[in-house]
């Protein structure tokens, strides 16, 4: 009885306060928060933790209708929950424990004005310093989901420490025995999920990784169970629609299935078009989150025990895969990418189909495309159709900026008409212009054999390319096209030790770059299985034949007048110039974001100081409850936040 009592009041108060603060879902929100807080008040009441239950649920019930707080409620409601406890086993334990009984209006004051104003302003003491320090858990949107994550992760960790010592890897890193890789293969292919498909990944990087490892990585096969029937009618209905009514004739046999998604042929009921639909698995980010991250883990140490491994650059590896697996799970990406391609596609009359994205019946989590009917790439093609391509790949890279990142013989299609196809656009690269024109700096050095040019244009697109030493790179990229010129394809393999060179003198290009040279690397491999008298030589000569080279630096020069024609009248109305001379503050480490963040924390802080030392002289109530429990928690507050930022700034840069 009690608790329906406790419910029923509780109800009656959340439905006035959600009227009061025009809040959304009126009865459902009231109703949900009533329950919850009845069934506390039910556990609690022995413990005398009822009214601070109470409190705490209408406080946050009041706070969380702000706009401000719409996206981190579970670390509001601690904030709340927190601050709600302390201040009512304060005053319950000093002020109402006082020999001297309070006159009845100072009650009244204490417990309906200082006592609520306490708690907000302490949960808002306790939400800053919440934000500042970033606990994971708090931030998660699914706290529960966060710390079941979490134990999965320790399990996943305890099975790759056991497959690893099972397998000897630690004696092999001692030895650097011949046997690594297929040790690695059968450790990644043990763990499953994104562990193989890192492995397929590496398979494939022929530029980067000794033959050895490229053999032992080939081997792994990503095997996953499909979704049963019942799965994806629960994912179309709860997505889409329902799915008799949304597709006239649906395959439940997927024609692909990966750890991430699987693919199957529909036909629509409105048009009656055939179509793909990938439908990406559930719960699927969460579980490749955990093991991504292990998978990062496992690399690093990998690396940090074995010279020869850490050069072989898997971890730069693993932080690029991750970042494109975690786009892949986000199927609104890939529409995007697919659009933006076909769009450029058509602008700039490259022959290629990019299939349409229905975007009525897409969402995140289920793509709806237009079916290509052929066959992958892998019958042999005429030298016209291996041209074009590698054309349209240069011109992707070169003068639009977006790229297919991954032109494997799976993604390349002949349609029944003989025309070429591109699928699957979850991994596509963003060139900026300067990437571009470092690309095509180093692109037009290469076809007039200029080393310096080579040399200024790769300077252009590594990591502080300025700190480089243009000469020494002039003069290795001298040895590489000498040893390139016995070759049959000299440009195949200036790409590829192009690669490890980078690697050997520790430079770093920008990972758009990389993936863009990695791109036209892969396509170069697809592009020989299928047609004998390819080269790549003969192909991006053909393409520098065909660019008019006057008319881009002629582009160039436009871009460059108007940004000046930009630039210039701004800079003139900075108030910098003094005596005909352009004085300019310089910060080389801090941000000017930092500091004025840091000053703002300061002066927080000090005006919490200050209100603190002038409520001990004065006296009175308010001073005594309110003024002096603010000030103070102000001002550790703001000192715990004021340190975090100077540690920060002092902090040496990685």
């Amino acid at each position: 009885m009690f608790f329906f009592i406790v419910m029923l009041l509780c109800f009656g108060v959340f439905v006035a306060l959600a009227y009061i603060f025009n809040a959304k879902h009126k009865i459902v929100m009231p109703l949900i928060s009533a329950v919850a807080v009845s069934m506390l008040v039910q556990v609690l009441e022995q413990f005398y933790m009822s009214s601070i239950i109470v409190v705490a649920f209408i406080l946050y019930f009041i706070i969380s209708s702000i706009r401000t707080f719409k996206h981190e409620q579970f670390q509001l409601m601690v904030a709340i929950l927190f601050s709600t406890s302390v201040v009512t086993l304060i005053i319950t334990s000093t002020y109402f424990k006082q020999p001297v009984v309070p006159s009845e209006s100072e009650m009244v004051r204490v417990m309906f004005i200082y006592y609520p104003l306490l708690i907000l302003f302490i949960s808002c003491y306790t939400y800053m310093l919440l934000s500042v320090f970033n606990f994971k858990l708090l931030q998660s949107g699914n706290p529960l989901g966060y710390v079941m994550g979490k134990v999965r992760g320790f399990r996943r960790m305890i099975r790759l420490l056991w497959i690893a010592s099972r397998k000897g890897l630690n004696h092999l890193l001692q030895q650097d025995h011949a046997k690594l890789p297929q040790v690695i293969a059968a450790i990644l292919d043990n763990m499953g999920g994104v562990f193989v498909k890192f492995g397929q990944v590496l398979s494939t990087k022929k530029d980067l990784l000794p033959a050895q490892y490229i053999e032992a990585f080939s081997s792994l096969h990503d095997q996953v169970k499909p979704l049963s029937r019942k799965e994806l009618k629960e994912i179309i209905d709860s997505r889409i629609g329902d799915l008799e009514e949304t597709y006239e004739d649906f395959g439940m046999e997927p024609i692909a299935a990966a750890s991430i998604g699987q693919v199957h042929l529909a036909r629509l009921k409105s048009t009656g078009e055939k179509v793909v639909v990938k439908i990406l698995r559930p719960d699927v980010k969460q579980k490749m989150s955990v093991d991504l991250d292990l998978l990062i883990q496992f690399v690093t140490r990998l690396s940090e025990r074995s010279s020869k491994i850490q050069r072989l650059g898997l971890i730069q590896l693993a932080q690029g895969f991750k970042t494109n697996l975690i786009e892949e799970t986000d199927f609104d990406i890939e529409a995007l990418n697919t659009n933006l391609l076909r769009q450029a596609f058509q602008e700039h009359d490259i022959p290629i189909q990019v299939p349409r994205i229905y975007a009525e019946y897409s969402t995140k989590q289920i793509l709806t495309m237009e079916y290509i009917e052929g066959h992958r790439f892998t019958r042999k093609v005429t030298s016209d159709v291996s041209e074009m391509i590698m054309h349209a790949f240069l011109q992707q890279i070169l003068m639009i900026g977006i790229f297919h990142a991954d032109p494997h013989p799976g993604n390349l299609m002949l349609t029944q008409d003989g025309k070429v196809a591109l699928i699957d656009f979850g991994s596509v690269g963003y060139l900026t212009e300067e990437e571009r024109a470092g690309m095509l700096n180093f692109l037009m050095g290469y076809s007039r054999k200029d080393t310096k040019q080579m040399a200024q244009g790769l300077a252009g697109v590594c990591e502080e390319g300025e700190l480089l030493d243009v000469r020494m790179i002039e003069r290795r990229l001298g040895r590489l096209l000498s040893e390139a010129s016995f070759s049959p394809d000299p440009t195949s393999v200036m790409m590829r030790r192009l690669m490890s060179m980078i690697t050997e003198l520790g430079m770093s290009l920008k990972p758009t770059v990389a993936g863009a040279f990695r791109a036209i690397i892969t396509l170069d491999g697809t592009l020989s299985s299928v047609d004998e008298s390819y080269s790549l030589s003969a192909v991006s000569q053909s393409f520098a034949d065909q660019m008019d080279q006057g008319q881009i630096v002629k582009e160039q020069l436009n871009k460059v007048k108007g940004r000046l024609e930009d630039y210039i009248p701004k800079l003139l109305e900075l108030p910098l110039l003094k005596e005909n001379r352009i004085t300019l503050a310089r910060e080389d480490n801090h941000s000017l974001t930092d500091f004025v963040g840091t000053l703002t924390v300061g002066m927080f802080t000090v005006i919490c100081m200050v209100i603190m030392l002038a409520s001990f002289w004065v006296q009175g109530e308010i001073m005594r409850f309110v003024l002096a429990p603010l000030s103070m928690s102000g001002f550790g507050t703001g000192m715990i936040i004021l340190m975090m930022s100077v540690i920060k700034q002092l902090k040496p840069k990685s």
